[in-house]
């Protein structure tokens, strides 16, 4: 899971491996808006504690659900291997205005949950794209819970007052309902 220390930052990718021998990347997208990662952006690269550098697109396109990206300056494959398991940001005021309803996934982490009745249920740590459906990883002491980001369940989400209300079905949240 990632979580950047400066908030500015929004991930989008993750760097699976080199492609081919001209230093092209193969990366994972984890943004729902792969449109924005264009030829002239400049994005960061870095580890879970955010950017530590800026590069230039050369050329992007989505292949298989991932991304092929061209680098300025990356003209190699074992220069493009070193960056292996790097995360390309965006700033985030790049970010589009959502429709109601809809927050980042980036904004979930760290809000409190909450049960209808207000009582701590844990902490967001992220968001697991599971096969058929988004689950909020809870965590609660030291477990975790996967919980179905659907709204039957997660009933509420409040930004401002930091805040996840989760109308859990019995046993979602006992401890014998851990994340493996």
């Amino acid at each position: 899971m990632v979580e950047p220390a400066d908030r500015s930052w929004l991930v989008i990718g993750r760097v699976v491996k080199p492609h081919g021998v001209q230093g092209d990347l193969l990366v994972e997208i984890v943004t729902d808006f792969p449109e924005r990662l264009t030829e002239g952006v400049v994005f960061g690269v870095g580890g879970e504690d955010g950017p530590r550098s800026h590069h230039e697109v050369v050329r992007a396109r989505v292949h298989k659900g991932r991304w092929l990206l061209s680098v300025r300056g990356l003209r190699d494959r074992d220069a493009a291997d070193s960056w292996r398991g790097h995360y390309l940001y965006l700033p985030e005021q790049s970010l589009d205005e959502l429709p109601e309803g809809f927050v980042y996934e980036h904004h979930l982490v760290g809000l409190a949950c909450r049960s209808p009745l207000g009582e701590d249920l844990g902490e967001v740590r992220g968001l697991d794209r599971g096969p058929g459906q988004q689950r909020l990883v809870v965590r609660r002491g030291r477990r975790e819970f996967l919980v179905p980001y659907v709204p039957e369940i997660v009933t509420a989400v409040d930004l401002e007052a930091g805040t996840v209300t989760v109308d859990a079905p019995p046993g979602l949240l006992d401890d014998d309902a851990v994340m493996a």
